[in-house]
């Protein structure tokens, strides 16, 4: 039998040279994380630049409707003129929203309880039992996730 010896020089040569390509690694893993890190700080920073961005316009307009807000006495053109400009806002805004993603849940007809929540009921002729008669306040959806429901009422 031919047996072979190891020297203990030339082992613990390799030992050491693992250990220290394992504390390399180590070191590597952790300037990643480190890395990492500090790019999602960078990201979620920057994240809404663009959302923002969609909604000066909406802003603006708003800014300058409200410097036009006729008196209480004006006559009923002035109003409407100055709703014009409002409602023009309103669709800056939807148009924003939607721009991100975001949608109004719709109320109009059955309720569902996935997207709605019933704050109430009333009994009405005209309406179906379970069907939606007022919106208290509107439900938005994300990207196909909901944020948050309708709060409606329903026809008992």
């Amino acid at each position: 039998m031919d047996e072979q010896h190891v020297n203990p020089e030339e082992l613990q040569a390799k030992c050491d040279e693992y250990l220290e390509g394992w504390k390399r690694a180590q070191a590597d893993y952790q300037n990643l994380k480190k890395e990492t890190e500090r790019e999602k700080g960078e990201f979620a920073k920057y994240a809404n630049e663009r959302l923002l961005s969609d909604l000066l316009p909406a802003l603006d307009q708003f800014a300058l409707a409200m410097q036009y807000i006729p008196a209480l006495d004006a006559d009923d053109a002035s109003w409407k003129k100055w709703l014009v400009g409002v409602r023009a806002v309103q669709s800056l805004w939807e148009q924003a929203a939607k721009n991100a993603g975001l949608e109004r849940i719709p109320s109009d007809g059955m309720f569902d309880p996935a997207m709605h929540e019933a704050v109430g009921e009333e009994s009405i002729e005209e309406h179906e039992s379970g069907s939606i008669v007022r919106v208290m306040q509107d439900g938005w959806i994300l990207n196909g996730k909901i944020l948050r429901p309708s709060k409606v009422i329903i026809a008992s």
